[in-house]
Parts: C-alpha cells; structure tokens; sequence
C-alpha cells in the first residue's frame, strides 16, 4: 500500500493481471463447452491449470528467483499449453467413443496412448526451446522470468496429465447415466452417423 495524496492505492495493475487470467480461464472454458457439448468436461481441462500454476510457484520459490511481468506472461503461455494437451486427450476419447460405441476405459486408454506422445514430446520441445532464455541470466528480467514460470509450469503439467485419466472416466460416466434416464431405459443410444 502507499500514500499518494490522501487516498491509498492497493496495486490495481496487478489486479488487472489477475483479471486477465481470470478472463483467459473463462474463455477457455466456454471454448472447451462449445467443442465437447458439456459443462462438466470443461472443468476436468481447467482442473489442469492450477496443477501447473504450482509448478510455476514452486520453481520461484525454490529458486529464489524474483516473479513479475514475465511471470505473469509465464502463466498465459501455461494456460493454453496445459489446456491444449488436456483437450487433445478429451476429445480423442470422446472421438473414440463415438467410433467404439459407448465410453469404456479401453476406450480411454486407447485415446490416451495415442495422444500422449505427441504431447509429451510437445512440453520437452517448448522446455528445450526456453533454454537459451536462461543462458542470458537476470541481466533481462522478462524473459528469464517468463522462462523459469513456463518452464516449471510444464515440468509439473506432467503430473497434473498423468493424473487426467482419473477424473475423465468419472465425469464421462454421469454422462452416460444422463442419456440412459433420456432414453428411459438406462442404455446409451449413441446418433446414427
């Protein structure tokens, strides 16, 4: 807090960082409701920033290293990057499940092994790529700190994927349950394609 005349101030340019994370996680959510037709699902996708947001403090914090702008630069990239490996896997067992006639965890594990992969190799790339960041040291702030957040941010988005097929099936089942009680029978009728 400071004085500035006769009123105080709490840092409202941090707050409007804030802001614009709070804003970025709820386009993402009405983006991940529009492609998977489902407000449940959404959130096991976003379930996955807050995993990689720790990574990202925990690396400040055992590091020592000072958070800024380019952290909060850190936390955007880590919202899309989390985000579009978890909707990689999600919309491949939904695919999956189309093509396999209901959701099953065989279904889920076929899905995840064929996307896993690609994503893995997509973290280990971006976390190579963020090297030469680091290689400047502290002389330019932004971009050492912008690397040191994403980079821990990923390592620990590692996790929060191994994790994933725990919370997908779940959700996917009360799915199948809400058809079932429409159809009146308690099966799936999946639409003709």
């Amino acid at each position: 807090a400071k004085v500035s005349q006769n009123y105080w101030s709490w840092g409202s340019a941090a707050n409007k960082s804030y802001l614009l994370i709070l804003l970025i996680v709820a386009i993402i959510y009405f983006f991940c409701a529009i492609l998977f037709e489902s407000l449940r699902e959404p959130l096991i996708i976003l379930s996955l920033i807050p995993v990689s947001f720790i990574g990202a403090f925990l690396i400040f914090a055992l590091t020592g290293y000072t958070f800024d702008q380019g952290g909060f630069a850190g936390f955007v990239l880590l919202c899309g990057t989390v985000v579009n490996a978890g909707i990689y896997i999600v919309n491949q067992y939904n695919i999956t499940c189309r093509e396999e006639r209901g959701p099953s965890l065989k279904n889920y594990l076929k899905s995840y092994n064929h996307k896993i992969i690609p994503i893995m190799l997509t973290i280990l790339s971006s976390v190579l790529g963020l090297i030469p960041f680091l290689l400047e040291g502290e002389s330019e702030v932004f971009w050492f700190a912008f690397a040191i957040c994403t980079m821990g941010g990923m390592a620990c988005s590692i996790i929060a994927l191994i994790f994933l097929p725990l919370f997908v099936p779940m959700a996917l089942k009360k799915r199948k349950k809400r058809k079932g009680r429409k159809n009146g029978k308690g099966t799936l009728l999946l639409p003709a394609e």
